[in-house]
């Protein structure tokens, strides 16, 4: 790794990404990590870690309005790094560029005047989310049917392929806007409905694996002591046909985020008011000559993404062949 600057670039970038979305509540929020009232002296508990484990205690909360009391300076308070919520609209903010300071809007806001960054910062969580669960459930389909076909073998091989052709053939994304437009579009859903249209993939490439090595002298070695079919694939198969499915899983993460962004930006993925940077694309083309920002950031982190998977899928393939690591 050492000596390829772009593949410490991309690790650097998938990181960073994976701890804003893990920590994204807590480095977009309007609700400040410490709070000391100065007319009373006290303190009022840590305000972010009550929010986000009490639903009832965050309704309660959103009613305050801490900015304004720090700016009175009726309170002294630690707020996070971005001290706005992603759902959180002001009238007399719409279409504001980049400004600074305490409270400013560090990447300007959009047409209902939420604050970019922190529509930006949510995203990546619903990008890497999306991302991630959709590759686990296309994974876990497509090892277990490729598995299925390629120990098997026979009949049921040519049924499984066949079915596997047929899938194919419908295009992914027109499949995806098809699905959607009968149901009601959210996040779980949106989830779902793309781990299950790109299963094919790992399903071949697993098939094309049992194939190759059920024959090895190791697998034929088990069948003679006995060993059952499931403790085949399991212990000796799967585990030898992993290597692939590693490289394609860090490609397949990153055409599944620009999937989901081409999703929201055509208004049948991620639905308002849940933020999502296709979704933030697709608001900026009314805005391009006047709110230039809409559409450089969400833009930026799209491509530095699939850039960054694609690059750490191919670091893995170097690895994890041979012939390419000598």
């Amino acid at each position: 790794m050492k000596n390829s600057k772009l593949t410490i670039f991309s690790y650097i970038i998938i990181v960073s990404l994976l701890f804003i979305a893990l920590f994204a509540d807590f480095l977009a929020s309007p609700f400040p990590y410490f709070v000391w009232n100065n007319k009373t002296k006290t303190e009022i508990p840590t305000v972010p870690f009550i929010t986000a484990f009490s639903a009832e205690k965050k309704i309660n909360l959103e009613k305050i309005n801490f900015r304004k009391l720090a700016k009175e300076n009726q309170i002294s308070a630690i707020f996070a790094p971005i001290p706005y919520s992603p759902y959180e609209n002001n009238l007399d903010k719409i279409l504001d560029p980049p400004s600074y300071g305490r409270f400013g809007n560090y990447l300007g806001t959009d047409d209902l005047g939420s604050d970019v960054a922190s529509r930006l910062i949510h995203g990546a969580k619903n990008s890497m989310m999306i991302g991630l669960v959709a590759v686990a459930i296309s994974l876990i389909f497509g090892v277990i049917i490729g598995s299925i076909a390629g120990y098997f073998g026979g009949a049921i091989d040519l049924v499984i392929s066949r079915i596997i052709e047929i899938v194919i053939c419908f295009p992914t994304l027109i499949l995806i806007m098809a699905v959607l437009a009968i149901l009601k579009p959210s996040l779980m859903k949106v989830m779902v409905v793309i781990g299950l249209t790109q299963w094919t993939g790992v399903a071949r490439i697993i098939r094309a694996e049992f194939l190759k090595r059920k024959k090895e002298d190791y697998v034929l070695a088990s069948k003679v002591t006995g060993a059952s079919d499931l403790r085949l694939i399991f212990t000796h198969l799967l585990p030898n046909s992993l290597a692939p499915i590693i490289v394609m899983t860090s490609f397949s993460i990153a055409s599944v985020v620009l999937l989901e962004s081409g999703l929201s930006f055509l208004g049948i993925g991620i639905q308002i008011p849940e933020p999502s940077w296709g979704q933030m694309l697709n608001i900026s083309r009314n805005y391009i000559d006047i709110a230039w920002w809409l559409i450089l950031y969400p833009g930026i982190l799209i491509f530095l993404t699939v850039v960054s998977y694609n690059l750490l899928g191919d670091h893995l393939r170097k690895i994890l062949n041979p012939r390419e690591r000598a």
